[in-house]
C-alpha cells in the first residue's frame, strides 16, 4: 500500500528523527530493531503531528541518500545540527520538540542565568549613562508618555590586553526602543581603555512594560588556543516602564519566593483522633457492596520521580520501561482497567504533592463560645470558600503543636471537620488536646483531600470486568432493537424545540433506543441548547416508556441542580435529587429542596432505602454520588436509561461510576440499557494536575474518546450518522461576530447564529467600540507579568487596570446615547491565573471608588476559564495576563503556557452574548495559531486598540532570530546548558502552580 506521505515529508521526518537521536545521545546506535523501538515509542509520541511508519521513513531517507539501510543496520549521514532546524512547516512555531533544545538552552542561559552575563570579564564591563533605576539585574527607564529618554551603554575594556567585539545583538521586538552605534563597525578591536558606545532611545505613547536585552559577543585576550582566549558574553537587560496610577497600586507587595515542599506531611506514630461528625440521621440506604481503599502501590510512589524525568523506553530500567509501555499504549478493552487504574494512581500522587501548598505554619486556633458544641476548635483557612483547598464536612486534617514540631516523636492530632463557615473551619480534636488547649495556641497544619471520588472510580473500573461493558465502551454497531416504532410522534413539552431539526432528531433516536448498546451522543457546541435537548429527551422517555427508570447525572452539583430545576416543571412527583451529606444546604437552590433528600424537620440529609428510591422514575445525582446506588446494589436492570450531561468535563473513570454496576450489556440480542452522553469535546475537559496523566490520556472523557477514535461517531462525507450522534448547530447565545472565529476554528463553520437580535446587538452602537457595529475589542497592553509572596500564580497590573477602566465605562450610569447601564450580574471577567483574579477583584471592590460604591458590584463574577464553563454573560472581559520578558521565541514559547490550549481559548471567547473585550499582549498571543487568527480578525474589522499592532504577526521571526544566535556556545565550565531551561514547575505541572484550580468539592 503506497505511503500517504510524500518523499519530502518522509525525508523531513527522518531528519527530525536523526536530530532526535543526537539530542538523546543515541546517534551512534545502528541496530535497526532498537531504532524502530525508539522511533515508535519515543519519537512518534513526542513528534506532535502524524508521522509515517518506521520503514517508510527509512525508505525516504535512503532514496535521498541520507541513510545507509540494510535488514539489520541503519546508519544516518550526519546533519549539521546547528545550522538547520528540521521542522515540518506547521511545527516551527512551537519550538518545543527535542531537536531545538540546544538552541533553547543557549538562550535560556542568557535570560534565566543573568548573573553570568551581568558581570564583567577580562576587565571588560558596561558603563551606563542616563536616567535609569537598577533593580534586580535590570535597568529600568521610567517614562512619561510621549517623552523621550536616552541611555548610553558604554562597553569599556578596562583590562590590560586587547579584546575584539565580534557581534552585538539588541533583542527587542517593540517600537519603544531604537538603538544607535554611530559609525562603528563590527568586528571592532578594543584596546585597553577603549570603549564602544551604544545609544538607546526610549519613547512610548502607551502605558506598559517594554523589555529589551543587549548582548555583546567578544573574543577574549590572548592567542587562539592559549589560556584565557575564547569567546565570552556580556549582557544588559533593559525595560522601559510607563505605569497608570491604578497599576502602580498593584505592584507586588512582597518579592516572589517559591515555596519549597519537602516530602510528605509530618504524621508521627502517635496519632490522636477527634470525633467524626454524626452520620445522617435518616440513613436507610443499604451499604451492600464494599468499597476498597485502592491506595497507590508503594513501588509506584518510589518510581514516580524517575517517570517524571521522561526517561525513554530504550534507556530506562525494565520496571520503568514496563510502566511507560502501559502508559503509551492506546486505550483498548484488553488494557482498559490496568491503564486507567495506573493513571488514577499517578493523579493521586500528584494531588498528594499539590495539597502541600496549603499547609499552614504557626497558625492559631480558638474556641468559639457562640458555637452549640463547645468542644470544637476554629481554624481560619484562607481560600476555603473557593475550594483552595477544599474542606468539607467529614474531611480531616492533621495538626501538630508548633512548640512540639522539633521533638523526636510528637503527637499528631487528627481533627475532623464538623462545620465550614466562610473561611472558618470547625474541628473536633481529641479530649487530651482540648484539656490543654488555650486560645491562641499555635499549630502546624497539614491538609488532606477527600479520597472518596478516587475510590469509587477504582471500584467502577473493577466492575467493568464483572459486568462486561465493552460493547458500550468500545461499540462497533447497533443491535437494531427499537423500544418504540421509528415513526413515533413526539409531542414536546417545550414547543420552542419543534423548529430545531437537530434537537428533534436527537430526541427521536434516544426515545426509540435503536442505538443500543452504543451510547447516543449529543454533541452540543456553545449555546446550542444541549442541556435543553437532554432534559426534553428525559421527559419524552418518561412519557412514552412507562417502565423506564432513569438516572440523570452531571459531574458537578450545579449541573445536576440545573437538570432537576428543568425536570421538575413537568415531572414534579417523578423525580428525586440525591445530594451528598457534605453539601452545604445553603448552597442548594430553593426550588429543588422539595424534591431532594433534605429533611427540614430533622435539619439534616436523609437517605431513603433502596426500595423507596426505586419508586421514582428519575433519580438525579452527581456522578460521584451515583456510587451510593452502586453500594446499595440496585438491580443491574433497574435503570433503563442513564443520561450524563456535561460528559466532556469528566474523566472516563468518573463517568463509569454512574454506569458500572448499574447497567449491563446482555450477551443476547437484547442490547440492554441506553446510555446518553451530552457535551462538547471542543470545550474544557476534566481538570488534571499530573503532567503524566495529562500526557497519557486521563484528560480524555468517555465522550471525547468515542468522538475521536470510534468510527461510529466519525463525521463522513454526508455528516454524522444520526443513529449514533447529533451535532447541534443553532447557537442561541452569541452575536454572529463573536461566534465567527470559534465556529471556523472548532466547528467546521457549521454553527448558525440564532440568538435574539435585540439581545445580541445591544452593544453594537456602544461608544466604547473602536468600530461601531463590531462588538469585539482587542486592547493591546504591553504589561509585565508579576508574582508576589509564595504564590506562583502570575498577575499583570496594567491589564488589571485596563479591565477596571472598561468596567467603569460599562457600569457607570449615563444618559449618553448607545451606552447601557448594565447590572454587574450581566458582566463576567475571565483570567486564567488565580492571582490576576484576586487583583481584579481588589480593584473593583477596594481601589476604584466608583466601582466599589455600586451596591451590587459583588454580583460581578471574576473567575478562571474553568469556572465560566457552561455559563454566559452579556459582556465578557478576558485578561490573558502573560507578557514576554524577552520577546524572542524561547520566551514566547514558555510564557504562552497553557494559553496555547485551544479548548481554553474556545470556552473563554464563547461566553459572551453581546460584547467581548480581550486585554492582552499581541506580540505574545500572535505566536499561537488560534490567538493569531483572532487578533488578525479584530485588526481587519477595526476592533483593535491599545499598543501598536505588529505590522505582521510573523511566526518565523522568532525562528530566524534563534538561528542567528545559534552560533553562541555556552562555556564549558559550570552547569550544562539544559540546567538553564526555564522551569515553571518542579515535579508538578504549570496548571497546578499558576492557575491554582479548585479542589474537588462535588461528592
Amino acid at each position: 500500500m503506497p505511503s500517504k506521505f510524500s518523499c519530502r515529508q518522509l525525508r523531513e521526518t527522518g531528519q527530525c528523527f536523526e536530530s532526535f537521536l543526537v539530542d538523546r545521545g543515541l546517534d551512534m546506535e545502528t541496530d535497526r530493531e532498537r531504532l524502530r523501538t525508539v522511533y515508535n515509542w519515543d519519537f512518534k509520541i513526542s513528534f506532535g503531528t502524524p508521522a509515517p511508519g518506521f520503514s517508510s521513513m527509512l525508505y525516504g531517507m535512503k532514496i535521498a541518500n541520507l541513510a545507509y539501510v540494510t535488514k539489520t543496520r541503519v546508519r544516518f549521514f550526519r546533519l549539521d545540527r546547528w545550522a538547520n532546524v528540521w521542522f515540518p512547516e506547521k511545527r516551527r512555531v512551537k519550538l518545543g520538540s527535542d531537536i531545538s533544545k540546544q538552541h533553547k538552552s543557549l538562550l535560556a542561559k542568557i535570560f534565566y542565568d543573568r548573573a553570568e552575563y551581568l558581570h564583567g570579564k577580562h576587565g571588560v564591563d558596561v558603563e551606563v549613562q542616563g536616567p535609569h533605576e537598577a533593580r534586580e539585574g535590570q535597568l529600568l527607564i521610567h517614562l512619561d508618555l510621549n517623552r523621550k529618554e536616552v541611555l548610553t551603554l558604554r562597553l569599556r575594556n578596562g583590562g590590560t590586553q586587547p579584546v575584539t567585539l565580534t557581534h552585538l545583538f539588541p533583542l527587542c521586538r517593540t517600537p519603544q526602543f531604537a538603538f544607535y552605534n554611530g559609525e562603528q563597525e563590527l568586528p571592532c578591536p578594543l584596546g585597553p581603555g577603549e570603549c564602544y558606545e551604544l545609544h538607546v532611545h526610549c519613547k512610548t505613547s502607551f502605558v506598559g512594560y517594554f523589555p529589551a536585552t543587549v548582548l555583546w559577543e567578544l573574543l577574549g585576550p590572548g592567542e587562539p588556543g592559549s589560556e584565557g582566549a575564547g569567546t565570552f558574553y556580556i549582557a544588559r537587560f533593559l525595560a522601559a516602564v510607563a505605569h497608570s496610577p491604578l497599576a502602580a497600586q498593584l505592584k507586588p507587595t512582597t518579592p516572589f519566593k517559591r515555596t519549597r515542599i519537602t516530602g510528605n506531611p509530618v504524621v508521627t506514630s502517635r496519632i490522636e483522633e477527634g470525633e467524626r461528625p454524626d452520620r445522617a440521621k435518616g440513613y436507610d440506604l443499604e451499604l451492600s457492596m464494599a468499597l476498597g481503599t485502592y491506595y497507590p502501590p508503594p513501588r509506584l510512589r518510589q518510581l514516580l520521580p524517575i517517570l517524571l524525568q521522561g526517561t525513554s523506553i530504550f534507556t530506562a530500567p525494565k520496571e520503568i520501561a514496563e510502566i511507560k509501555a502501559q502508559l503509551e499504549t492506546g486505550l483498548q478493552w484488553r488494557n482498559y482497567e490496568v491503564k486507567l487504574r495506573l493513571l488514577l494512581h499517578l493523579e493521586e500522587l500528584q494531588m498528594e504533592h499539590d495539597i502541600r501548598h496549603y499547609d499552614l505554619e504557626s497558625v492559631p486556633m480558638t474556641w468559639d463560645p457562640a458555637d452549640q458544641n463547645p468542644r470544637l476548635l476554629t481554624l481560619e483557612v484562607p481560600g476555603v470558600t473557593e475550594s483552595r483547598p477544599s474542606v468539607l464536612r467529614g474531611d480531616h486534617l492533621f495538626a501538630l503543636l508548633s512548640s512540639e514540631t522539633h521533638q523526636e516523636n510528637p503527637v499528631t492530632y487528627k481533627g475532623f471537620v464538623h462545620k465550614v463557615e466562610l473561611d472558618r473551619v470547625k474541628l473536633s480534636f481529641s479530649t487530651s488536646l482540648l484539656s490543654r488547649f488555650v486560645d491562641g495556641l499555635t499549630f502546624k497544619v497539614n491538609f488532606t483531600f477527600n479520597r472518596q471520588p478516587l475510590r469509587v472510580q477504582h471500584r467502577a473500573l473493577e466492575l467493568t470486568g464483572r459486568w462486561p461493558l465493552w460493547p458500550m465502551l468500545f461499540p462497533t454497531a447497533s443491535r437494531g432493537v427499537p423500544l418504540l416504532p421509528s415513526d413515533v410522534k413526539l409531542k414536546l413539552y417545550d414547543r420552542s424545540l419543534e423548529s430545531n431539526p437537530e434537537q428533534l432528531q436527537a430526541m427521536k433516536y434516544i426515545v426509540t433506543g435503536t442505538t443500543r448498546p452504543a451510547p447516543y451522543i449529543i454533541f452540543g457546541p456553545p449555546g446550542t441548547g444541549k442541556t435543553v435537548t437532554l432534559v426534553e429527551a428525559i421527559k419524552q422517555v418518561v412519557k412514552h416508556l412507562p417502565k423506564a427508570h432513569i438516572l440523570a447525572c452531571a459531574p458537578s452539583n450545579s449541573g445536576a441542580d440545573l437538570l432537576c430545576q428543568r425536570l421538575r416543571v413537568h415531572l414534579p412527583s417523578s423525580i428525586y435529587r440525591l445530594l451528598a451529606p457534605s453539601r452545604d444546604i445553603r448552597m442548594v437552590p430553593e426550588d429543588i429542596k422539595p424534591c431532594c433528600n433534605w429533611d427540614p424537620k430533622k435539619g439534616d440529609y436523609v437517605f431513603p432505602a433502596k426500595k423507596k428510591l426505586q419508586e421514582y422514575r428519575v433519580l438525579i445525582t452527581t456522578l460521584i454520588t451515583a456510587s451510593r446506588l452502586v453500594s446499595a446494589q440496585f438491580p443491574i436492570d433497574h435503570f433503563t436509561h442513564i443520561f450524563i450531561d456535561e460528559a466532556g468535563h469528566s474523566m472516563e473513570p468518573e463517568s463509569l461510576v454512574a454506569i458500572a454496576g448499574l447497567m449491563e450489556v446482555k450477551e443476547t440480542d437484547n442490547p440492554g440499557g441506553q446510555l446518553v452522553l451530552a457535551g462538547d469535546p471542543r470545550q474544557l475537559g476534566p481538570v488534571l494536575r499530573s503532567p503524566l496523566t495529562q500526557k497519557h490520556g486521563l484528560g480524555y472523557s468517555l465522550l471525547e474518546r468515542l468522538l475521536t477514535y470510534n468510527t461510529l461517531y466519525k463525521k463522513g462525507s454526508s455528516g454524522y450518522d444520526p443513529q449514533f450522534i447529533t451535532k447541534l448547530l443553532r447557537n442561541y447565545r452569541s452575536h454572529p461576530t463573536i461566534l465567527d472565529i470559534p465556529n471556523r476554528l472548532y466547528y467546521e463553520g457549521d454553527l448558525q447564529a440564532c440568538a435574539d437580535v435585540v439581545d445580541r446587538e445591544r452593544f453594537c452602537r456602544w461608544e466604547g467600540l473602536p468600530r461601531q457595529g463590531f462588538p469585539i475589542i482587542f486592547h493591546g497592553v504591553m504589561g509585565k507579568d508579576e508574582r508576589e509572596g509564595n504564590s506562583p500564580s502570575f498577575f499583570n497590573p496594567e491589564e488589571a487596570a485596563t479591565v477596571t477602566s472598561y468596567l467603569k465605562q460599562l457600569l457607570a450610569p449615563s444618559s449618553k446615547k448607545g451606552k447601557a447601564r448594565l447590572s454587574p450580574r450581566s458582566v463576567g471577567v475571565i483570567s486564567p491565573y488565580r492571582k490576576q483574579v484576586e487583583k481584579i477583584r481588589h480593584c473593583i471592590t477596594k481601589l476604584d471608588k466608583e466601582l466599589r460604591g455600586l451596591d451590587d458590584i459583588k454580583d460581578l463574577k471574576v473567575g478562571s476559564v474553568e469556572e465560566f464553563q457552561g455559563q454566559e454573560r452579556s459582556v465578557i472581559l478576558i485578561s490573558t495576563v502573560r507578557s514576554s520578558q524577552s520577546f524572542v521565541q524561547l520566551d514566547l514559547d514558555f510564557n504562552l503556557g497553557f494559553l496555547k490550549n485551544p479548548k481554553r481559548f474556545n470556552v473563554a471567547v464563547t461566553r459572551a452574548k453581546a460584547l467581548l473585550i480581550v486585554v492582552g499582549n499581541p506580540l505574545l498571543l500572535g505566536h499561537d495559531p488560534d490567538w493569531k487568527v483572532f487578533l488578525e480578525f479584530c485588526k481587519e474589522n477595526g476592533g483593535y486598540t491599545g499598543c501598536p499592532f505588529p505590522a505582521k504577526l510573523d511566526l518565523q521571526q522568532g525562528q530566524n532570530l534563534l538561528q542567528g544566535l545559534s552560533k553562541l556556545r555556552p562555556s564549558t565550565s559550570g552547569p550544562q546548558c539544559h540546567d538553564y531551561l526555564p522551569q515553571e514547575q518542579e515535579g508538578e505541572d504549570g496548571l497546578s502552580l499558576q492557575v491554582e484550580p479548585e479542589w474537588r468539592n462535588e461528592l
